[in-house]
């Protein structure tokens, strides 16, 4: 590791990228606000990450294989509604909220303002939609009737979960990373005593309360954190007027729903191929153990490419090109850089880290290597994406990548987990990413790289969490 002149830490590979920026390291330039936000997210994330890690090793444990499968259904259910319903509120905060604020400071409360109503109301429905279609999903759909109780528990998960989507995008905006790594210091020791407790004392039921609790805590300090924050910056949070910002909410908040509605319930559909087959929950289990792993190897290439996102909009809307330019750049290298090293390391260290699950875990070798396989073309793709991101490509989006990319998914997990089981739902995670980073990267060389706004408002639809920072689930 290394330490700039005012004690913040980033790795040294990072550090020596970073003195490409510019000689000064002083608040404010370029070069301290990457390395700025890179500490303070790698810092809350170790936290926060390390908290889910931790939590899903003890749920396994005390839950044991087959149970630990149901739980990861659940939470691949309440995914699916939170893809939905939170319309991009994060990556919409973090973009627009990082252009306006130091220009238009007016504006950016107004789209705080206009995220806050947007997601609350996406949020309720979707909870309220949970609550009254839990016996008919448990019941038809996923087989088990008596999940359709856990699910209930844990309906307002997802209001809390896409609300905590739109603050850390929010406080991306604002480039208050501190605050966010706080936050996540605090939420993250209690997530595991909460969610460990709970499933020890009662269960399924008390592992998906331990989830609702801990989601309920993370949006009470995010909510105190962002609003001291945007007071700190002279933004104040709008209603009124909020129909100004309509090209915003009709091109771009509205679509990335219309991605939702694709992005989420594929990867759901996948999974519930794969609990359908003989021996199914067992072998989600097998999945959801690897995709943890999986989801290491991603944490800092996602801290990385979010980092970027909010410099890469705010030296657009400064019109500034060289600079965007060697944000994008780095970003690129730095994300290629992290996820090579850490998919090697789990790769060749998954045996024991997967024992940590369970004594039968290791089995789930195979699926973790392919895979990290994927995680490695998601990654880069992710960092090269942010060009489409910062022009509002949304057709391109939509049509070229989210709904191919999400229709390969589906077809091949039908296709493949009865005869694979759960290493043919990698294989069909690990091909739809291939195929979407082969179109991601043809489209940015014919982008080009220039940070010119477009006169018309367009949007882009981020593909299944894509820069909506981490989860509470």
């Amino acid at each position: 590791m290394t330490t700039s002149g005012k004690g913040i830490w980033v790795p040294s590979f990072i550090a020596k990228r970073l003195q490409l920026f510019e000689s000064s390291s002083e608040p404010g330039s370029l070069r301290a606000r990457f390395q700025h936000g890179i500490s303070w997210n790698v810092t809350g994330a170790i936290v926060n990450n390390g908290a889910n890690f931790l939590t899903n090793i003890a749920i396994a444990n005390l839950l044991g294989r087959v149970t630990f499968g149901e739980y990861g259904m659940i939470q691949s259910t309440l995914m699916t509604f939170v893809g939905i319903a939170q319309a991009a509120g994060g990556i919409t905060a973090t973009k627009y909220v990082a252009e306006f604020r130091s220009s238009d400071k007016e504006r950016a409360g107004r789209v705080l303002g206009l995220c806050t109503a947007t997601t609350a109301v996406t949020g309720i429905i979707s909870t309220l939609l949970i609550l009254i279609s839990a016996p008919w999903l448990a019941g038809t759909t996923l087989k088990s009737p008596f999940l359709a109780r856990p699910l209930q528990i844990a309906a307002a998960v997802v209001f809390f979960t896409v609300m905590n989507a739109y603050q850390m995008g929010a406080l991306a905006g604002l480039e208050s990373y501190r605050k966010w790594a706080i936050t996540n210091g605090l939420q993250g020791p209690l997530q595991f005593g909460i969610c460990s407790f709970s499933a020890w004392r009662w269960g399924l039921s008390g592992a998906v309360a331990g989830l609702l609790t801990t989601s309920a805590v993370r949006w009470l300090l995010l909510q105190i954190a962002l609003r001291r924050e945007a007071n700190r910056q002279g933004i104040v949070l709008r209603y009124a007027g909020l129909w100004q910002e309509r090209p915003i909410l009709l091109g771009f908040a509205l679509p990335a729903a219309i991605g939702g509605f694709s992005a989420a319930p594929a990867i759901w559909l996948g999974n519930t191929f794969l609990v359908r087959q003989a021996g199914g929950y067992s072998q989600l289990a097998l999945f959801g153990a690897a995709l943890n792993l999986k989801n290491v190897v991603m944490f800092l290439p996602l801290l990385l490419n979010n980092v970027g996102f909010s410099l890469l909009n705010n030296q657009r809307g400064e019109g500034n090109e060289e600079r965007y330019r060697k944000v994008f750049w780095t970003t690129v290298y730095c994300v290629a850089v992290v996820v090579v090293s850490a998919a090697a390391f789990v790769g060749v260290s998954g045996t024991h880290l997967l024992r940590l699950y369970g004594k039968s875990f290791p089995e789930a070798h195979p699926t973790l290597l392919i895979l990290l396989c994927g995680a490695v073309l998601e990654a880069v793709a992710m960092a090269v994406y942010l060009i489409i991101s910062t022009q509002e490509k949304m057709w391109l989006t939509l049509l070229a990548i989210v709904l191919p990319r999400d229709f390969t998914l589906v077809v091949l997990a039908y296709k493949l987990t009865p005869v694979y089981g759960v290493v043919g739902l990698a294989m069909a995670h690990a091909i739809a990413w291939l195929l979407c980073a082969t179109v991601i990267f043809s489209s940015v060389l014919a982008i080009g790289l220039s940070p010119k706004r477009k006169t018309a408002a367009s949007v882009v639809i981020p593909f299944s969490g894509l820069l909506e920072g981490d989860s509470d689930l």
